[in-house]
């Protein structure tokens, strides 16, 4: 299926290229607990592992962006992947408190290519009304995914332990890497990189009051789930 001579991306891979760094974000909160007890950690200190996260996300955010206008979109998603799956590994690894918290960051850096390019590459790939079809799409998803993640986290660290939940998530980020190799076509040819236009966009979203505030709306509703998934499971 093409549209303006690009192939066009299926939408429920969309859909788990952008889903997977929220499901991520959420998946293991319903343990943390139990890896304060098994990190002989604070509660506290413990929390510090969904905010590393965060951090690596918004950093990544700023970086994947970048990166694919200059090489491609598939190549950079790839190598996001890739980093996501490593960092994923030293969760799994992890036997202290550092060593997880630097591979939550790893992971939320490698992870944050799929909110940034999932959603970059259904706007290459659609226009018009199909566009906005696919955005209700994968706006649904993104509400979706977190909710989902403790109950699935909640799920496999019951049976399995806790440590079991970041070996689903190894599986899941192979998985979704064999099919952007094998399913996802490259939906952007790579231009000149300039820096100024960035600039000029970035300035010109600082003083856009709709910007802003729509902004402040997103970190609002964030702040009060992060707080929730910081703090429920104890």
């Amino acid at each position: 299926m093409k549209q303006d001579n690009i192939s066009l991306p299926e939408i429920w891979l969309m859909v788990l290229i952008i889903a997977l760094p929220q499901l991520s974000e959420t998946v293991y909160t319903p343990s943390l607990p139990d890896i304060a007890k098994s990190l002989l950690i604070s509660h506290a200190v413990v929390e510090y592992t969904l905010t590393i996260f965060l951090f690596g996300l918004a950093l990544g955010t700023l970086f994947w962006g970048k990166l694919s206008d200059k090489f491609g979109r598939k190549p950079a998603l790839l190598s996001g992947l890739v980093i996501y799956s490593i960092g994923c590994v030293g969760c799994y690894f992890s036997t202290t408190i550092t060593m997880l918290l630097i591979s939550r960051f790893i992971a939320a850096f490698g992870g944050s290519t799929g909110s940034v390019l999932g959603q970059v590459i259904c706007r290459d790939a659609f226009q018009g009304s199909d566009r906005g079809r696919v955005f209700s799409i994968i706006g649904s998803s993104l509400a979706l995914a977190p909710a989902l993640g403790p109950i699935i986290g909640g799920i496999i660290a019951q049976y399995f332990g806790w440590s079991a939940i970041f070996l689903f998530l190894i599986l899941v980020s192979i998985l979704t890497l064999v099919l952007v190799v094998n399913r996802l076509p490259e939906t952007y040819t790579p231009t000149h990189f300039s820096l100024q236009i960035i600039k000029q966009t970035m300035l010109k979203m600082l003083f856009d009051c709709k910007v802003l505030g729509f902004g402040l709306m997103v970190a609002l509703c964030n702040g009060i789930s992060f707080s929730y998934f910081a703090e429920g499971s104890f």
